[in-house]
């Protein structure tokens, strides 16, 4: 309780401060949905609106509502926070993905889009929703109340193939909702709601770039509807996007300065703890033209110490020629203070810090009443993303994927040469940094196909009969280039002189059974002095194809059972049977992990799952001397899963309004989440990562990192409840604000997780043996980390807890206009996975798992006068903790000669502001004319200088552009 005090008051006054920056002006974009609405595409009560409950537009008037905690009519009084973003928001801050104006409120864990997956390859550039920092497995998304086909290899929704422009509003439900729309809403759901009755022709072209040129990016969308026929409607939408993105960690100060962990040789030495989070970090054990390491003889033991070895620190320049290397000071394994090969440091060199991507989505929406009781509807939709990703260059300072040079080798400089037989080197480790045979790297392509026909029926005036079949189909291509062969890469290497020419070994040996034909030696010495059929030989391109099946049929029926005296007792019940099926195919080299990065896998699988539900609303009082009014809600859902079994789930909900403008509301619920067929059966990549070894007091080391599926997972199981209060006085001064407060506990048993490599050896070095059985060791080398098996897991208890809060204010100015203001916060109190609690730690090491702000602020002020509208948005992200596994100076248990210690781990806050101003020019009735331009980061907020997985930030929760401009327009013609 002590951290959430503090929290709050940090947020009260981050909150003073963040709408001192923004002014005094905003239109309420997003707002609480008022608790008694209508369900999916129905319109509000006509006594909703009456009594004010409705949110408001830009202009202040009222905007229809429907609403997605609950599937019951409008008369129940919903106990679950559901939170709207209305496309206003969109268009006030010139954002043309609803994915990425999702991703910037504070209920949501920034952990995906073109920012992200800088190295692994997958569905480049995807933006996924990760509601409460659960992962996005962890929230369903739906679009108008029926579930979108999974998009990426994690079984996630991929909302750039849904088109912005027809998404009317989206509703964000943050509490368990497993009982009212099944498995995976465990941390809550995203519907889209559509605009199925717009009318008239939208086009937007928006263009913009980076203040230093960079991160160009172009939208141009077209959507429109009418009416064909009195009672049949179609709408229809296409957008295409292109992203340019960044440049590498190079194309930035605050990266390009290479910030990394450096470790100390022992903690405590010279004064110093084991960790170093500083500038200026260079590798110690490999350069592109290569860096000899350590001698061995004959016996193949080394020859003397590190400091004696009579070849180490012999480099090879450009040209093969050998010179001294210059070593800087704090020498590690990996990395050293200084020295030499500041700007080609090969763990932050090549990975781009924001990848290019293009995307095109399109939508139709077809919807006909036939008759005075039935109406039909028909959905189809295509969208296509694509993308590049730039992988790592060869990482080699440990002869593990080269080998050992031996003395024969014909490429070994003279001078070299005679060093060797001088000293009887009969071998040596060369460490190098495949610059010159450059990156690997993927093209990928994700494309989905989506279509809908349902029905609905009215069986009375009090019964409705709604169905639906869907059958949606995701097809996943990855091309992969110049990516390492593991094996010919030491059969090239390893050359010998035979008969005047130079060849590889396995055919120059006595055995003929190791015999390669293909093999073409290679010269590792210097910079692009190979034979380029030897580059050839030593890389090769692969494929991933995947291929994801969904059919979906489902049956609704709801209605009125009886009338109390408080009004009707609604119910709901159905049934539900999906379908979904995953086929992969990919190269021969990558099905046996063949390559050293970016493998795909062949894979196999489907899960079919059947349904049933119920749901029951009963309204206890209503203008009675103990309160306005009381509801009660309750569901219960029984799934049966073909590959986990039968699990049950519930939720029990209250509302109750003691006064007439607050209202108290909560909800417990037992939520699941059946592993996917991706986490089952998906896809294992393969890429190295730098991490420290505690059993080795800290020693840094290079190792492979497996990531994937386990077949052997089973359900897990989520025990949440939420309860918070809504303030919605009437008349005068306050009937123009609305706040809202909700505290949420979400605790998910045998959780479905990658811990990360990193994570997996702490937590086996501090007893956990089941991870030890994860991690590969070579005991001829110091017992060091060959390899982390970092699959997912059914990995112990996930648990989080925190508060959100929304406060809402819109005031008329009369002649000058209005002013509308919101600000949104989250407060998270707990954030544990895998024992470890991330709540506070904004930054992110490679190889661990993100974690979550104690708290973010998000804030909104629209001036709006006349045909102009000024928007401000600001986002305030305080200073929390680089990783949680360390500890610093000022943290509780710091010791210098701990291997945990830090020098620094804290990272600074940050505030961001943008700003927009919007022009609309009437040309005659029925068309508009637009025109907007925005700038963001106005302030041109570098992110913090600290170690991330694709150089120098986390470049997800933290802007890794700058200061940046947007400018475009709009035309409307009808509606």
């Amino acid at each position: 309780m002590l951290r959430v005090s503090r929290n709050l008051v940090a947020l009260m006054g981050s909150s003073a401060m963040a709408f001192a920056y923004l002014g005094g002006a905003g239109a309420a974009v997003a707002q609480t949905v008022p608790d008694n609405a209508a369900p999916a595409g129905e319109a509000p009560a006509q006594e909703e609106a009456a009594q004010g409950d409705a949110p408001v537009d830009a202009a202040g008037t009222q905007a229809d509502i429907v609403i997605t905690g609950t599937r019951l009519g409008s008369n129940f009084t919903a106990p679950t926070p559901v939170t709207a973003i209305t496309s206003e928001r969109l268009e006030s801050l010139s954002i043309t993905n609803v994915g990425e104006a999702l991703i910037q409120l504070p209920s949501f864990r920034s952990s995906s889009g073109p920012a992200q997956q800088a190295n692994l390859g997958g569905s480049v550039g995807a933006r996924l929703l990760d509601l409460r920092g659960l992962d996005p497995q962890r929230t369903l998304v739906l679009v108008d109340g029926r579930r979108f086909v999974p998009s990426t290899a994690q079984g996630s929704v991929d909302v750039n193939l849904i088109p912005s422009s027809i998404v009317r509003r989206s509703d964000i439900v943050t509490g368990g909702a497993s009982a009212a729309y099944g498995s995976d809403a465990v941390a809550g759901v995203v519907n889209f709601i559509l605009d199925r009755k717009k009318k008239g022709i939208e086009a937007e072209v928006v263009g913009g770039v980076s203040q230093r040129g960079d991160d160009g990016n172009l939208f141009v969308g077209l959507s429109g509807g009418t009416e064909i026929a009195s009672g049949i409607h179609l709408v229809v939408a296409g957008e295409y996007e292109k992203l340019e993105g960044l440049g590498d960690c190079y194309s930035r100060d605050w990266c390009a300065n290479q910030t990394l962990i450096l470790g100390n040789s022992a903690p405590g030495a010279g004064g110093l703890p084991a960790n170093l989070i500083i500038a200026g970090v260079n590798t110690s054990t490999m350069t592109p033209g290569g860096l000899i390491n350590r001698s061995y003889n004959a016996a193949g033991q080394t020859i003397g110490t590190t400091a004696t070895d009579p070849l180490r620190g012999t480099q090879f320049l450009a040209n093969g020629t050998p010179a001294p290397f210059h070593y800087g000071s704090l020498v590690g394994p990996l990395f050293m203070l200084g020295g030499e090969g500041t700007g080609r440091n090969a763990f932050i060199a090549p990975f781009r810090l924001k990848v290019p991507l293009q995307r095109i989505s399109t939508y139709a929406a077809f919807t006909a009443q036939v008759s005075d009781s039935v109406t039909v509807n028909a959905d189809l939709s295509y969208g296509r993303v694509s993308g590049t990703v730039i992988s790592n260059v060869m990482r080699d300072y440990n002869a593990t994927l080269m080998g050992r040079i031996k003395r024969d080798n014909p490429f070994i400089p003279a001078t070299v040469a005679a060093q060797m037989d001088a000293n009887g080197v009969a071998s040596f480790i060369l460490g190098r940094a495949g610059f010159d045979l450059g990156p690997s790297y993927a093209e990928t392509e994700t494309t989905t196909y989506r279509g809908v026909l349902g029905i609905e029926a009215k069986l009375s005036s009090n019964w409705t009969l709604e169905g639906f079949y869907q059958y949606g189909k995701t097809s996943f291509h990855q091309r992969t280039y110049n990516a390492i062969n593991l094996a010919n890469l030491p059969r090239a290497i390893d050359a010998v002189r035979s008969g005047g020419s130079i060849v590889c070994r396995v055919n120059a040996d006595a055995s003929t059974a190791n015999d390669d034909p293909n093999c073409v030696p290679f010269n590792p010495f210097g910079e692009g002095n190979y034979d380029p059929r030897a580059a050839a030989y030593v890389t090769g391109n692969g494929f991933q194809k995947t291929d994801n099946d969904q059919h979906v049929v489902s049956l609704d029926l709801r209605g009125t059972l009886f009338d109390l005296p408080a009004g009707p007792v609604t119910v709901a019940v159905g049934a539900e049977y999906r379908r979904d099926e995953i086929t992969g195919t990919t190269d021969p080299v990558s099905l046996v992990n063949g390559f050293w990065t970016l493998n795909g896998s062949a894979l196999a699988g489907h899960v079919e799952v059947k349904e049933g539900y119920g749901e029951i609303a009963v309204p206890v009082f209503k203008d009675s001397a103990i309160g306005h009014l009381l509801d009660l809600n309750g569901a219960i859902r029984r799934t049966d899963y073909s590959t986990s079994g039968a699990v049950t789930t519930w939720k029990i909900g209250a509302v109750y309004e003691p006064v007439e403008g607050i209202r108290l509301r909560g909800t417990r619920s037992r939520d699941i989440r059946a592993p996917n067929l991706s986490e089952l059966v998906g896809p294992r990549t393969r890429r190295t990562i730098g991490l420290s070894d505690p059993a080795n007091g800290g020693l840094q080391t290079n190792p492979t990192v497996i990531t994937g599926s386990n077949p052997n997972l089973s359900v897990e199981r989520a025990d949440s409840w939420t309860v918070g209060a809504v303030f919605t006085p009437h008349g005068g001064f306050l009937g123009r604000f609305r706040a809202s407060i909700d505290y949420y506990n979400i605790k998910v048993a045998d959780a479905i997780s990658v811990l990360g490599a990193q994570t997996l050896v702490n937590r086996c070095y501090e007893g956990v043996t089941a991870f030890c059985s994860q991690i590969t060791r070579d005991p001829a080398n110091g017992n060091t980390i060959l390899q982390v098996d970092d699959f997912y897991l059914n990995a112990n208890e996930l648990r989080t807890s925190g508060f959100d809060i929304e406060f809402q204010y819109r005031q008329p100015l009369g002649s000058l206009g209005n002013i509308n203001a919101q600000i949104l916060a989250n407060i998270t109190n707990e954030l544990a996975t895998g024992g470890v609690d991330r709540a506070g730690q904004t930054g992110v090491r490679t190889g661990t798992i993100p974690g979550i702000p104690d708290y973010v602020i998000d804030g909104l002020v629209t001036w709006s006068i006349g045909n102009v509208q000024l928007t401000g948005h600001g986002k305030y992200i305080p200073s929390g903790i680089y990783w949680t596994d360390f500890i610093g100076p000022d943290q509780p248990g710091y010791s210098i000669t701990s291997p945990k210690s830090v020098d620094n781990n804290r990272v600074p806050s940050r505030f961001y502001l943008d700003l927009t101003a919007r022009v609309t020019v009437p040309v005659s009735d029925g068309r508009g004319f637009e025109l907007f331009g925005t700038v963001n980061n106005v302030f041109d907020q570098a992110p913090p200088s600290i170690p991330g997985p694709s150089g120098g930030t986390n470049q997800i929760l933290f802007d890794p552009v700058g200061r940046a401009f947007k400018v475009g327009a709009r035309v409307k013609f009808g509606g």
